[in-house]
């Protein structure tokens, strides 16, 4: 990956701050004259004030930013590679050319990237974020940029499976054919064809599998007129807020 060389950088230079503000959770990471911003009020990346997210066309963050460049981004609050690793190369700050293999780099977009062992799914063994609320995320994401700006020469991790495809899955009921998974156990994203996926955030619909597309945003229609509630649309899944309405209509409101 082509960047700004900063291995020799004091880790002093390393800055984080974390302010809460009225409508989210901030906090920065200075690396030099480049800050990252992260921002719980967003779903993808922000540069020069314009917001990229990966939407139904299939295209990346990573491709979508490919040549731009800028001393601050802003984005979301996450370890999750498809947003860190293009605002890492915006910055033009070193990271693990690992990261830019397409075969990583599509994994954002192909979920059967981890039916096998992976760095990727090492990584993130060691520094996942999605299952924690926002007010805890800070500090792992800190640990995650840390490793990543000092293992751009030698990436020190093994192949592994995501550790969460070995614990059991939570099946919570049915809702016109798709089961509904606690999210909170198991992978159930990954391993389940279709399925209704319920954490402490949002409410996911989804598919690993190209073929089963169709269903899963005719039934994010079907929920979005039964509780008014809008959703924004992914390839492969649509995400909602996660409400008391749209819990009932499932059957899981004590969840």
């Amino acid at each position: 990956m082509a960047g700004v060389d900063d291995s020799g950088l004091s880790q002093s230079r390393l800055r984080n701050l974390t302010v809460l503000i009225k409508y989210g959770m901030r906090f920065e990471i200075e690396r030099n004259s480049k800050r990252l911003v992260f921002n719980s009020d967003l779903q993808g990346l922000k540069v020069n004030g314009v917001e990229y997210v990966s939407g139904k066309d299939g295209i990346l963050i990573y491709d979508k930013t490919r040549g731009l460049q800028t001393d601050e981004v802003e984005l979301q609050m996450s370890t999750n590679t498809s947003t860190l690793i293009p605002a890492l190369h915006v910055l033009g700050i070193t990271y693990n050319s690992y990261f830019d293999e397409r075969p990583v780099v599509e994994s954002q977009n192909n979920i059967t990237f981890y039916w096998n062992p992976s760095k990727l799914a090492a990584f993130y063994n060691q520094f996942s974020t999605d299952e924690l609320e926002y007010r805890d995320r800070a500090p792992v994401i800190r640990r995650a940029v840390d490793f990543l700006l000092s293992t751009s020469d030698n990436l020190p991790l093994q192949e592994e499976f995501l550790a969460r495809m070995l614990e059991p899955c939570k099946l919570l009921g049915f809702y016109q054919g798709f089961p509904i998974f606690d999210s909170s156990v198991g992978f159930a994203k990954l391993l389940s064809r279709l399925g209704i996926h319920i954490d402490s955030e949002e409410v996911m619909v989804s598919t690993p599998l190209d073929q089963y597309e169709t269903d899963v945003y005719k039934l994010a229609e079907l929920l979005s007129q039964n509780t008014g509630l809008s959703f924004s649309k992914k390839k492969n899944r649509v995400i909602f807020p996660k409400s008391p309405k749209l819990l009932k209509l499932l059957g899981v409101e004590k969840r």
